[in-house]
């Protein structure tokens, strides 16, 4: 069967005045769907770049990302937008909620975006918002929530247009252990469920409890 993801050759390098970086060097690798997959490696060796690219958020230098046989690099800056809306998740390790809206109101962000009907988005949110646990405080603003809670918020907000594959970088690295070991068990279900994770981590415990470790070291996959 087809991989979701097919990453081939990719390469990222950035010009500085009299330096050239070589963030990425030919990487490749595949993704299939249903799959949890954990990226491992020291800071700086070009995880956040690789998941960026992954998630079309920017282009490699050279090299193919095809999703589901598509190479998205084809498509123009629009049409990719539209893609990347549509077929990918997003959660980071700041969760980047809007401190003037509420739960729901951050979460339907993306459907408002992509021209859904607020009375729809609203359902939707809300349905979500109870799959991740947060059924009781779907009007609290960011400031009244727990770190764990609005990090749920935040995975709620990636689930809202129904992506294809998540991508999440460092997601439980601003979390104390046990709230970043409950969220990782929400990721873990929500993987159960069919969703295609691909996440960004040091931590080796939650790591070892996804299907796949791809390690990376000086640009590359080792």
């Amino acid at each position: 069967m087809e991989p979701l993801i097919n990453a081939r050759n990719l390469s990222k390098k950035f010009s500085t005045p009299g330096r050239e970086l070589h963030i990425l060097k030919d990487i490749t690798l595949s993704i299939d769907k249903g799959e949890m997959t954990a990226l491992m490696g020291p800071s700086g060796v070009g995880k956040s770049t690789l998941l960026h690219i992954l998630g079309a958020l920017d282009r490699p230098t050279s090299g193919k990302l095809l999703y589901e046989g598509s190479d998205v690099f084809e498509l123009n800056n629009d049409a990719l937008a539209g893609f990347r809306s549509r077929e990918i998740g997003f959660i980071f390790q700041f969760h980047h909620l809007l401190p003037e809206f509420n739960a729901v109101e951050n979460t339907i962000m993306p459907a408002l975006i992509s021209g859904i009907s607020y009375k729809e988005a609203i359902g939707k949110a809300e349905h979500i918002l109870d799959d991740v646990g947060l059924s009781g405080r779907l009007l609290h603003k960011p400031g009244e929530l727990s770190g764990g809670e609005q990090q749920r918020v935040a995975v709620a907000r990636a689930l809202m247009l129904d992506p294809k594959v998540v991508l999440a970088d460092e997601p439980t690295g601003n979390l104390d252990t046990r709230t970043g070991d409950e969220l990782f068990d929400l990721l873990s279900e929500l993987n159960k469920k069919g969703i295609t994770f691909i996440i960004v981590t040091h931590n080796e415990s939650l790591s070892s409890q996804c299907r796949r470790i791809i390690r990376m070291k000086d640009g590359r996959i080792i």
